[in-house]
């Protein structure tokens, strides 16, 4: 069987799975075989782990008939007594109507799931009622189609004679004893035991860290040797300085001087300024703009949304249109397009401030020169790319509100520079961060209303869109309902992401601007919504989301003079991941035990997989792998010919690192 047959040739694979296979951009054999599972089930018995609060296999027989119930949000779940290993062990299943008729008294199942100490239950994933000593399953997490069928479709390619060229040195292999890369990829789909998978990911972990590290080595390589036009310095840029209405924070300062160094030296700049939101990173993006401007370029700001794009151009006007500089929006309702966009190639627009339009194939500028993207990591590597490579060597900046740890950052980022703004603004009241139990919901609304009261207005954000099954979590319209209860004289507006862009975009003006008194949301707005007079924002099921997303969101209020409040209800209230959180205001502090607490995640969000590319590696917890990777990759670089790295697997992955790290070749 060729790797570059279609999927279609294997046995099993009909129409509608080949549909939700190319999807997820398997199209041919070799996209099939390369399509990893996303996560590996265990099942084994391990009496050991039983109340570990580790995931495991624990086997034994009901003693009672179980009770099936319905919690506070409606949810079904059922309760039941197992005994097992000389326990008698309480144990809890969501969404599990279907058991009604395969449990009972005296029913012997297997459970796969684990203890919960804090309630001395034994939370429930997966119940099998055939006896088996030991069994892995692997999840790819393609919808609409079961694992079985692509363990199915592997087992039938494998059926055929298959050889894969290694990708590794082979010495890197024979070093660390790696699977060769053929056991490496049958494995992967087809393990048989726990040291199969064990094997499986070091390898995997090992691969992705060397390639990464190889391809940040080449591209700093390359930087070496990039030369920009040349920009001169313009004294007028001190008028700037001197007349923003307010207190530059010394880390305000540093920042603008290690970008005045990037925009002055030879080199193109890509520097990646991070801090809290509030911090003032908007007018550190304006006085880059306006350096660039006074030196004979233009400036450009991409943001993610309308409203967020429409704030950052009314603060750019307000701040530059003083000087002389043109400063125009461009986003999707924008009427006079056709102008703004002859204008912009002609050179009369400075500074253009927009949203997804600006990356249009009609958008041409007439001498690009600074390139600013807001909120950055909403936005895919390909979008980005599209703005940059609308004019060559051009400075870019990129924003971030999501502080990363310093000791990911210089690992995920080795080839961009970094500020940091830590210290805020003076003048600001620090926000008062509460956990609350929801048993003590009358009085948190008794506090809501004394600030409804005073024409302020309140955030209440929910994990999920609809009502999950399986978990007794709050959802949108439960949300809404309950305020609405206790509220039935105020307006109150919902959003959340599967609503179109103009619908959401409807919604939050009405917050907005004030016509609305509470904004119902799912994390859409996480960023780039400033209302002066939201003073409050609740938190549905706190214990559901990240530490770093908790204090995203916190940052949607104390925007203003006003005492601002941040509720994060839930039924955990001893939650120590909420108490890092209420105890402590900086996103810095914050990131670095998130960090520790859960490892990095995707701190810049799932479109950054051509920034970050890292699939299954953890930067935090397999460090000793990537230090031996990175050791490796600056040893074995220089062994590598151009060709070699501009071809097979860097084709795809170099070429996207280049563009996207503003390398042309």
């Amino acid at each position: 069987m060729q790797f570059d047959y279609d999927v279609s040739i294997i046995k099993g694979i009909g129409k509608k799975t080949k549909e939700e296979l190319n999807k997820n951009n398997i199209y041919t054999v070799k996209d099939l075989l390369y399509f990893f599972p996303k996560t590996y089930d265990i099942f084994e018995e391990n009496p050991k782990l039983l109340k570990s609060e580790e995931l495991t296999l624990i086997k034994g027989t009901l003693d009672a008939n179980p009770v099936f119930i319905k919690k506070r949000m409606n949810s079904n779940s059922i309760i039941f007594y197992l005994n097992c290993y000389d326990n008698r062990i309480k144990c809890i299943y969501f969404g599990a109507d279907y058991l009604r008729f395969k449990l009972y008294k005296g029913t012997t199942c297997l459970l796969y799931g684990k203890y919960n100490s804090q309630f001395k239950e034994f939370v429930v994933k997966k119940i099998f009622f055939s006896d088996f000593e030991s069994k892995i399953e692997c999840n790819y997490k393609i919808k609409n189609t079961n694992n079985s069928t692509i363990k199915r479709a592997i087992l039938d390619i494998y059926s055929n004679d298959i050889y894969i060229k290694e990708t590794l040195p082979e010495n890197l292999v024979s070093k660390y004893k790696l699977f060769d890369i053929n056991t490496y990829i049958k494995k992967s789909h087809l393990p048989e035991s726990r040291d199969d998978v064990k094997q499986i990911l070091r390898r995997r972990k090992y691969e992705e860290f060397f390639w990464y590290s190889i391809r940040l080595e080449y591209l700093k390589s390359l930087r070496d040797d990039l030369e920009k036009p040349k920009r001169f310095y313009n004294e007028a840029v001190k008028d700037f300085l001197d007349n923003i209405p307010f207190k530059l924070t010394e880390d305000q300062k540093t920042v603008l001087k290690e970008i005045d160094n990037d925009i002055f030296s030879g080199r193109p700049m890509n520097r990646l300024v991070q801090g809290d939101v509030g911090c003032g990173k908007s007018i550190v993006a304006l006085y880059s703009a306006y350096v660039e401007i006074l030196s004979g370029y233009q400036a450009a700001i991409m943001v993610p949304t309308e409203i967020l794009a429409r704030q950052q151009y009314e603060g750019a006007v307000k701040e530059l249109s003083k000087y002389g500089i043109i400063v125009e929006l461009l986003t999707s309702s924008t009427r006079n397009k056709n102008d703004i966009i002859e204008r912009l190639a002609s050179g009369r627009i400075n500074l253009i401030v927009g949203t997804h339009s600006l990356i249009e194939d009609k958008i041409k500028f007439n001498k690009l020169g600074l390139v600013v993207i807001d909120e950055q990591h909403k936005f895919g590597v390909r979008q980005r790319q599209k703005l940059i490579d609308k004019y060559k060597y051009c400075d870019c900046l990129y924003l971030s509100a999501t502080p990363i740890p310093r000791s990911l950052g210089l690992t995920m980022f080795g080839d961009l520079d970094i500020s940091s703004i830590h210290t805020m603004p003076e003048g600001r009241l620090k926000t008062i961060t509460k956990i609350v139990d929801y048993n003590h919901i009358n009085g948190l609304m008794k506090s809501i209303s004394k600030e409804l009261d005073k024409n302020n207005q309140v955030y209440v954000v929910v994990p999920y869109v609809e009502d999950s099954s399986e978990m007794d979590v709050m959802d949108i319209d439960r949300a809404y309902n309950l305020f609405k209860d206790y509220f039935p004289n105020k307006n109150i507006v919902r959003v959340h992401g599967q609503m179109n862009s103009v619908e959401k975009e409807s919604v939050m003006n009405e917050f907005v601007s004030r016509r609305a008194d509470i904004l119902v949301s799912t994390t859409v707005i996480e960023v780039g919504v400033n209302v002066k007079r939201a003073t409050v924002m609740v938190i549905c099921d706190a214990d559901r989301f990240g530490l770093a997303t908790i204090h995203q969101l916190r940052g949607r209020v104390g925007r203003s003079s006003f005492q601002s409040y941040c509720i994060l209800l839930t039924d955990d209230v001893d939650n120590n991941r909420l108490r890092i959180i209420e105890n402590n205001l900086d996103g810095f502090n914050i990131a670095e035990a998130d960090l520790k607490q859960r490892g990095p995640g995707n701190y810049l969000g799932e479109t950054q997989s051509g920034y970050f590319a890292l699939d299954y590696a953890d930067f935090y917890e397999d460090i000793k792998i990537y230090e031996c990777a990175k050791a490796d990759a600056i040893e074995l670089l220089p062994k590598f010919k151009k060709k070699e790295l501009e071809s097979n697997i860097f084709n795809d992955i170099i070429k996207n690192e280049m563009k996207n790290r503003n390398i042309n070749n």
